[in-house]
């Protein structure tokens, strides 16, 4: 049985409590420590996978790879982060600069946002069971798949704003194959997560006992895989900066820091699809705990690692393998085979769940009671509040969120607002740009 629990990062906001900090700095504190953590570890992560990609593709290739910046080349990549971080900061003449500027941001902010619900694994303190995990939020499967189609509106902000035409086609590919791939991928977590009966990542591993959930949900198993390759622009999709016919794609006039923000959330995608195959198919931190409670952390976060860095190496050796397809050869299998294949494997996940097959045991779902007298038993009395009523009724934790999410709505409503202004505004290129065509022609 396992005892009650909660995340590691709850046990430090009451940790803070206990020393006399009110809820909203502990609650402050929290977030900015979890902010520094989760950077920290990006930047270390893509440094160390960006030198194992050159590593294992080398081999692929039989070459050396990186051997000369530092011992056996392993400062390769720290070298390559400082090139990137002096490089000169070009704009365009003729670009749209405040969404060129704002692009890179769209597209790494909800990569990094997605940690936030990845659970690492599990540990004890104080003889209580904590998720190693920043918010175990019920709706996680959800919140992810948003953050993944967020990403999207970066990268045709990207290519629209650099007023190139290679770069619009690359991000034009780019939605082409988002709409292409969302559907079966969100169909097939639509499987996971009726088989846990649960979007939240943690119960979701907690549901995968001895079986994980790969051998009834094979099928959406390998149409995710598949869907999370295209996802991260990996070969053989990555058609949107493919380089014999786009130059770069949608990046191909961002230099320095811009195009590194790029870089970067190409290969935290990868980390989180990995991650999101390792929680959703192979039962996340679960494995032999073989160093007994006190080391539970340790065991149950390398048994994560593990498994998630066994998909890390498939995306680089299909890297390394496969030739790049082209647009139509990519849309008709999409659309074609893996539509039609995660539908069926959706009503097959929900034939075995409603007639209680022990394939799809993981789902418990209790006999409703619908007779007259079970429904007046479970029936909900509904209280309509004002607005300051109903927060004053709130806890703190409730209030936060209430008001993170009216400052959420805020900022997307000036941020769209704007956008519509600028639009129906009009927008024209530069008088420089009139001024140096002039001195050509003349």
């Amino acid at each position: 049985m396992i005892p009650a629990s909660t995340t590691v990062w709850e046990w430090f906001r009451a940790w803070l409590m206990s020393h006399g900090i009110s809820y909203v700095w502990a609650d402050f504190w929290m977030l900015t420590v979890g902010l520094v953590v989760i950077i920290v570890f990006v930047v270390v992560m893509v440094l160390a996978l960006v030198l194992v990609e050159r590593k294992v593709l080398g081999w692929i290739q039989i070459r050396p790879g990186p051997n000369r910046v530092g011992p056996w080349g392993l400062l390769q990549t720290v070298a390559d982060a400082l090139k990137l971080l002096f490089k000169e900061d070009i704009i365009p003449m003729n670009a749209d600069k405040p969404m060129f500027v704002l692009a890179p941001a769209l597209v790494f902010v909800p990569t990094l946002m997605a940690f936030v619900v990845i659970p690492f694994g599990v540990g004890f303190v104080n003889s209580r069971l904590h998720y190693i995990v920043l918010q175990d939020l019920n709706i996680g499967l959800l919140y992810l798949m948003a953050l993944s189609a967020l990403g999207i509106i970066g990268i045709i902000v990207g290519g629209w704003a650099s007023n190139n035409k290679y770069s619009l086609l690359g991000a034009m590919r780019s939605v082409a194959q988002l709409i292409s791939y969302e559907v079966p991928m969100v169909l097939a977590l639509i499987s996971v997560a009726l088989f846990a009966g649960s979007l939240s990542l943690v119960e979701i591993v907690q549901a995968q006992g001895s079986t994980p959930a790969i051998w009834p949900l094979l099928p959406a198993f390998i149409i995710f895989l598949i869907a999370g390759v295209a996802e991260t622009n990996r070969c053989p999709f990555d058609i949107p900066e493919a380089e014999s016919e786009l130059v770069a794609g949608y990046h191909t006039e961002y230099s320095g820091m811009k195009f590194a923000l790029f870089f970067l959330a190409e290969y935290i995608n990868i980390f989180i699809v990995s991650a999101l195959i390792t929680v959703c198919f192979l039962g996340g931190w679960k494995g032999p705990m073989f160093l007994g409670e006190s080391w539970l952390w340790l065991t149950s976060m390398f048994w994560f690692f593990a498994k998630l860095s066994l998909f890390i190496f498939a995306f680089i050796w299909f890297r390394g393998t496969f030739p790049r397809l082209r647009v139509d050869q990519m849309m008709a299998f999409a659309w074609k085979f893996l539509l039609p294949l995660s539908v069926l494997q959706l009503m097959v996940v929900g034939w075995g769940i409603v007639y209680r097959n022990p394939w799809f045991s993981a789902n418990r779902i209790p006999s409703l009671d619908v007779t007259a007298a079970g429904r007046a038993l479970g029936a909900l009395q509904y209280e309509y509040l004002p607005t300051f009523a109903a927060v004053g009724q709130m806890t703190p934790p409730e209030k936060m969120a209430f008001a993170w999410s009216v400052v959420g709505a805020i900022v997307l409503l000036l941020f769209f607002g704007g956008m519509l202004w600028r639009t129906l505004r009009g927008w024209h290129p530069s008088r420089d740009f009139y001024r140096v065509y002039r001195e050509l022609e003349s």
